[in-house]
Formats: structure tokens, sequence, C-alpha cells
């Protein structure tokens, strides 16, 4: 595991991110894995950068990994789990109603697999 920065990130962070993109969070800071599958195990969405600012610094940034991505300029923010297998990961992926997973290996780094 890797942060990306030094410190929690803030609302500027949040609008940068581009339309289908995202971000992992632990702790506040962005993070990147070596390798294993990030499923999302419960979230919400929201729809301006400052909501998800106050999610993430009122409790929710403290669950451990936090998932944030962006699509037809709605915010997905999911509390997530990084799995070993993709095969493990799309069975919780499935259990919890996700749309796909996220692959952290650098040559499956930023694949997602639809459950």
């Amino acid at each position: 595991m890797k942060y990306t920065t030094n410190r929690r990130i803030n609302v500027r962070t949040i609008r940068n991110i581009q339309e289908d993109q995202g971000l992992t969070l632990r702790n506040g800071k962005i993070i990147e894995y070596k390798t294993g599958w990030q499923v999302g195990i419960t979230g919400v969405t929201c729809k301006t950068p400052e909501e998800v600012s106050a999610l993430l610094h009122n409790g929710l940034g403290r669950k451990g990994n936090v998932g944030i991505w962006l699509h037809d300029g709605i915010y997905y923010i999911d509390v997530s789990k990084r799995i070993t297998t993709k095969k493990d990961a799309l069975s919780v992926g499935r259990v919890m109603n996700q749309q796909s997973i996220y692959g952290w290996r650098p040559r499956k780094k930023g694949q997602l697999v639809e459950c």
C-alpha cells in the first residue's frame, strides 16, 4: 500500500475528479494498493463536491477504505474492502449488489470488472 498524498483530501481534490474516474481513500488520504480487488460494501450518492467533503470529514472518511467515483455528475461514495482474489471479490460484489469491482495489480490497475 502506498499513500499518494501525505494529507487528507479537500474539496478541491474532489472537484478535480473527472467523469467516470475516481479515487480510493484510507483515513482521508489517497491510497493505492499493489494487488487485489476493491469492492464496495455500502454507499451513498452526493450531488456536489461540498457534500462529499462534508461526509468524509464527519466520520465516513475514518471507516477504512472509501472509494469516490463520478458518473453523470453524481458522486458515488462507497465504504470498500480490498479482497485478494478476483473470484472472491466478484462473489462479495454480487452479494453487496455492486455494479463492478476495481483491480489494483499493475497489469489490472484501473480495470473495472462487472459483477
